[in-house]
């Protein structure tokens, strides 16, 4: 430690001069002037030099003197040992192995690697796990993703003195990318500690079911399905896919070489709503190592998105027919186009009212706009020259539009990146905004607070800050505005710029779904995700909401869970902030359907529903080590490749490698010397002795 000034330091002398100046101006000059001394010649001298040594003590921190340090540490080479935790370790003829012995040597490794090295423990699965934080059963794993822990740990030890990697695994990874490539980014070397068997056994499996997770009831949706067949030439298996019970396909297939791939796509029809589990298997074939791997299930959302959209105009225009064109596109949207003065239907038979220029200041033959909102049906406005503001401002469904001159401003889309009702691509948003102009009626606009803006207007080359097509929610119903006729031109420059009508027809049905999604108005609600993977946690919350649709707690809410198998759990909810939360715990692979009733002024509430805790055999479908994926990461990395049962010859490997040193690091800090509180304990100490020393003897 040493002292460091700004100021020469003969300014020090400076300092203590100040102070015997004051200390003898104070009890040798001003005293002898006043007579005799009050004090004998010893104390005068005593409180002298306590005056003295605290002034020039206070002088000298008016100079900022800093205090140096200099720190030294050593840092070993770290060391991080991860153990693969999958599952298909426990499929291999070694599992008591790897159980047992296995075990007690990665303990003894780490003691012996203590000596030289800082050693970290991992485990991984899917996830990476510090070994002291790992309570699961050894082997229990349900993926392996050997990428994500290169990456992970590369992270965590970035610019730390990070030695080696010993990473003991099968090889077998189903999660994530090719280790080999996430190992070129490492800065240390990797060792591997190869386990599992390499030897290829009779077998024949479900290599991979590609679907969608969404399927729309009365449509078809697609299934292929890929299986794999070692050592089975001349033998054949039946595949089937069948849905909770009923087979809805069969088809048998003859394995033909010892290397046997094959892919079907069958298609099937969505005949119900919610969600279904899909049982993808292959018969049982004699001489095969494992069934484990003959079955796969896959969850399919069904929804009933089929709705019914009347486009009704109060005069005939080209953004009628752009319109319905887009739309038609998709199978689930009925289109119906019709004039105001010709709407003859019942506004409950449709999901969704686009008002083109409605309310109109042209005769509407008598089409009343505020008793077709009054339904409760959305609806999308498209506002134009003869649109009535006055009337719209009216109906108070989230935008109003003042104005005194009756006129229109030509307005390109300028996209509002604050906009979050629903996703949509940047690149889409850009290329829109090069569209031609809409013409849009000129006015203040005011929104409802809970509105969002898409496209701002944009006037010349300024932002007006005025939307050009916004949505809101009032209540239980959804809104939207386009404020500018003219889309038949976006649809026709769509195709001039891109050679297709795609971005046009996206952005339509995108507001359009959101628009006419329905707003559930049920009294209690419940929230829980369709799809849980196998080994996760269910997790429900649940609402209730009183006249005022706003959430209350304080009745009790059941839920009733019931599997395929007919069984049935109840459960009650727990009360957290407005609402419930309900951890069910872990549940079978199976599609689970759910009841929650509760009972509230009087009234019984009640609500259902489904989910899928789906089926992950992952670790089933590959149970050959790839040892020789491991010796390739090795030596990339500029490491090596040990059996299990030699693993312990690992530590002199490392020991014998000259770049893993200890690393000395050296500090240095810079502190003001008035942050120091044992000077100004030093300071308080001299003034307070003075001042006892004057008190004892008469005077202060």
């Amino acid at each position: 430690m040493s002292l460091i000034i700004d100021y020469p330091w003969y300014f020090i002398i400076f300092c203590l001069l100040l102070g015997a100046t004051y200390a003898l101006a104070l009890y040798f000059v001003r005293r002898g002037k006043r007579g005799a001394q009050p004090f004998s010649q010893r104390v005068t001298i005593v409180l002298a030099l306590l005056r003295a040594l605290s002034v020039a003590a206070i002088a000298f921190l008016l100079l900022s003197p800093l205090v140096k340090r200099e720190t030294s540490s050593r840092e070993k080479p770290i060391v991080v040992i991860a153990e693969d935790k999958s599952m298909s370790l426990n499929y291999c003829p070694d599992s008591a192995y790897y159980n047992g012995d296995f075990l007690s040597q990665m303990d003894a490794l780490e003691k012996d690697l203590s000596a030289d090295f800082d050693v970290r423990r991992y485990t991984f699965g899917p996830d990476v796990v510090a070994k002291d934080n790992d309570a699961r059963t050894a082997f229990e794993a349900p993926s392996t993703d050997i990428s994500k822990l290169l990456e992970d740990l590369s992270e965590l030890y970035f610019h730390r003195n990070m030695g080696a990697m010993i990473v003991a695994t099968d090889g077998i990874y189903n999660c994530g990318g090719n280790p080999v490539t996430a190992a070129h980014n490492l800065t240390f070397p990797v060792f591997t500690i190869a386990m599992g068997d390499t030897t290829q056994y009779a077998d024949a499996s479900i290599a991979n079911v590609r679907f969608n997770r969404i399927a729309y009831l009365g449509n078809s949706f697609p299934l292929e399905i890929t299986v794999n067949a070692m050592r089975l030439k001349g033998k054949q298996t039946t595949m089937s896919v069948s849905c909770e019970g009923r087979k809805l396909f069969s088809k048998t297939i003859v394995i033909d070489q010892d290397h046997f791939t094959v892919s079907e796509n069958v298609t099937l029809t969505a005949e119900r709503e919610g969600v279904h589990s899909y049982l993808v298997e292959i018969s049982a074939i004699d001489g095969e190592k494992t069934v484990r791997n003959n079955r796969r299930t896959i969850p399919v959302e069904v929804i009933d998105g089929h709705q019914k959209v009347a486009i009704i105009a109060a005069a005939p225009h080209p953004d009628v027919a752009a319109l319905r064109a887009s739309l038609e596109k998709n199978q689930n949207y009925e289109v119906e186009t019709m004039l105001a003065s010709d709407f003859k239907g019942k506004v409950d038979d449709y999901s969704l009212l686009i008002l083109h220029q409605l309310p109109s200041k042209v005769a509407e033959a008598g089409i009343d706009v505020a008793g077709m909102l009054k339904s409760g049906v959305p609806a999308l406005f498209v506002l134009g020259g003869q649109s009535d503001l006055s009337r719209l401002n009216a109906l108070h469904v989230g935008m109003e539009i003042f104005s005194r001159i009756d006129r229109q401003n030509e307005a390109l889309a300028m996209p509002n990146k604050g906009f979050s009702f629903f996703a949509v691509d940047d690149d889409m948003l850009q290329r829109i905004s090069n569209f031609p102009p809409l013409a849009s009626p000129f006015g203040e606009y005011k929104l409802a607070g809970n509105a969002q803006i898409l496209f701002n207007a944009k006037i010349g080359s300024v932002n007006s800050g005025m939307p050009l097509i916004a949505m809101t929610q009032m209540q239980d119903r959804r809104y939207s505005f386009v404020a500018g006729e003219g889309l038949w031109r976006w649809r026709l420059a769509d195709w001039q710029q891109n050679n297709s009508h795609a971005d046009f027809d996206e952005l339509i049905n995108k507001i359009v779904t959101f628009t006419a999604l329905k707003v559930s108005k049920e009294r209690l609600h419940v929230e829980a995700k369709r799809l849980f993977a196998q080994n996760e946690a269910v997790v429900m919350e649940a609402q209730i909401y009183n006249d005022n649709y706003e959430p209350v707690n304080t009745p009790e809410v059941e839920l009733s869970v019931s599997g395929a198998e007919g069984e049935s759990r109840r459960f009650s909810f727990n009360r957290s902030g407005n609402g419930y939360t309900l951890n069910i715990g872990v549940l079978n692979p199976g599609t689970y359907r759910y009841t929650a009733t509760s009972r509230f002024n009087g009234e019984n509430l009640a609500t259902s529903g489904s989910f899928v805790v789906e089926e992950q055999n992952l670790e089933a479908m590959n149970t050959v080590a790839d040892h020789a994926m491991l010796n390739t990461l090795a030596t990339t990395t500029g490491g090596s490749m040990v059996e299990a049962h030699d693993c312990e010859t690992l530590a002199d490997m490392l020991r014998n490698r000259s770049d893993l040193k200890t690393i000395l690091h050296s500090e240095t800090r810079y502190s003001n010397m008035l942050n120091l509180p044992l000077i100004f304990i030093m300071i308080i100490v001299l003034l307070t002795a003075e001042w006892v020393i004057r008190k004892y003897n008469g005077e202060v």
